[in-house]
């Protein structure tokens, strides 16, 4: 397989903006009679107590589970393979590799909400968006999943659309700085 490199590899750097490592990003899409059972499988193959409810995401020790659906889960690991993560067969859903579709930039705490409120919809208080949750939402015209994380939100973006929208918040940054 070729070697991935980051859609942001030649970005200039910008003020609070960074880019996240993700080794792996498994999409999960379970037929409506079968997404308890596939979300309790990999809530235990992440050493989870429980898969997150919907619009939340949930840490465990071996990945992070991010619920974008009703019947859909995310699954980001820093390390491995699709292959050291459970496969689901047919009659229970679908499985899709997303990890060369996916770029993250993380924003740190620090500017999210002065930054961030210039592109989305969404409240992004901490008090109205705690760690661990997530939306999903437009950013510039992209569909964007977004996750509070404890130090800032990380946009999770599609890589093809990764550079534009980099430089849009790079430039934005660069001003409240």
């Amino acid at each position: 397989m070729a070697d991935r490199n980051s859609s942001l590899l030649h970005s200039k750097p910008a003020p609070a903006l960074s880019h996240r490592h993700c080794a792996m990003l498994l999409q999960y899409h379970a037929w409506p009679d079968r997404y308890a059972e596939m979300a309790k499988n990999l809530a235990m193959h992440c050493e989870l107590p429980a898969p997150p409810r919907p619009g939340k995401a949930a840490c465990g020790a071996r990945a992070a589970l991010l619920r974008v659906h009703p019947q859909r889960l995310w699954l980001l690991a820093d390390r491995g393979t699709a292959h050291d993560h459970p496969s689901i067969g047919a009659d229970t859903g679908a499985m899709l590799d997303l990890s060369y579709a996916r770029t993250i930039i993380h924003v740190e705490e620090r500017i999210v909400s002065p930054l961030l409120s210039r592109f989305v919809a969404v409240d992004l208080r901490p008090q109205h968006f705690a760690v661990d949750d997530i939306a999903l939402t437009p950013l510039h015209r992209v569909s964007v999943v977004l996750w509070r994380r404890a130090d800032g939100i990380d946009v999770l973006v599609p890589r093809s659309f990764a550079r534009s929208i980099w430089d849009v918040l790079a430039e934005a940054a660069t001003r409240l700085n």
